[in-house]
Formats: structure tokens, C-alpha cells, sequence
């Protein structure tokens, strides 16, 4: 893959430390989420754009809903707003399933994210935290 404008400036997300994911059930998450009012997320999967709503969001990943589903495994760009700042990013996408409504739930594991996204991201986890 080449470098273009918008890969220049992406700095890669750090994994969380080994066991230092929440262990209730299947909960794996390594670090806490924050909630996402309705959050518009514009994702390109396998070269085409899907909009997704955004319902979480954490430093590592977010969970996303849309009309269209998305295999494991996939690559995704994404791109979304906090507070008024938008935030770009890369990742994988981690499961996906179908919900009751006969929408697509998935989960994507943040790989890289451009310029001061990850200080954005910290921001907002942080202050959601109560």
C-alpha cells in the first residue's frame, strides 16, 4: 500500500497490556467505553462507504451499527466526530452479528489513528467516566 494524505500522520493505537482486559462472561474489553449519542460514522469497507451510527467508542475499538454487514477480519477506514473534532482512523473488524431489527452490530478494533485523534479519543473516554 502506498503512503497517501491521508495514511501520512496515522500513528499506530497501542495494545492494551496483557490481562489487562475486564473478565465478566465473554467481556474482553481492554479498556472502558464511552457512549455515543447517535454518532454519525462514515466507514469504508472493502472500498465502498457505508454509514453507520456509532454506539461506543473506547481507545482500542467501537462498536457500530448499519444496514450493511461487515465480515471479520475486514479492514475498515473510519471517520467520525467528538465533540465538534473529527477523528479519523483505521482498523479491523473484530465480530459482527445481526440484530433484531434486521441491522448489522459490529465491533472494530482501532489499528491506527491520524494526528491528535488518540488525545481526542482519551479526552472523551476519560470525561465520560463518572
Amino acid at each position: 500500500m502506498t503512503p497517501s494524505a491521508w495514511t501520512r500522520g496515522a500513528h499506530p493505537v497501542p495494545n492494551p497490556s496483557p490481562g489487562s482486559a475486564v473478565q465478566r462472561g465473554n467481556d474482553r474489553r481492554g479498556a472502558h467505553r464511552a457512549r455515543l449519542a447517535a454518532q454519525t460514522v462514515t466507514v469504508t469497507v472493502g472500498g465502498k462507504l457505508v454509514d453507520a451510527v456509532g454506539s461506543d467508542v473506547s481507545l482500542g475499538g467501537m462498536r457500530l451499527m448499519a444496514a450493511r454487514p461487515a465480515r471479520v477480519g475486514d479492514e475498515v477506514s473510519l471517520v467520525f466526530f467528538l465533540d465538534g473534532d473529527i477523528v479519523c482512523g483505521r482498523g479491523t473488524v473484530r465480530w459482527c452479528a445481526r440484530t433484531v431489527h434486521d441491522l448489522f452490530s459490529f465491533g472494530v478494533s482501532f489499528t491506527a489513528i491520524e494526528e491528535d485523534g488518540q488525545s481526542l479519543l482519551a479526552r472523551y473516554c476519560l470525561g465520560s467516566v463518572s
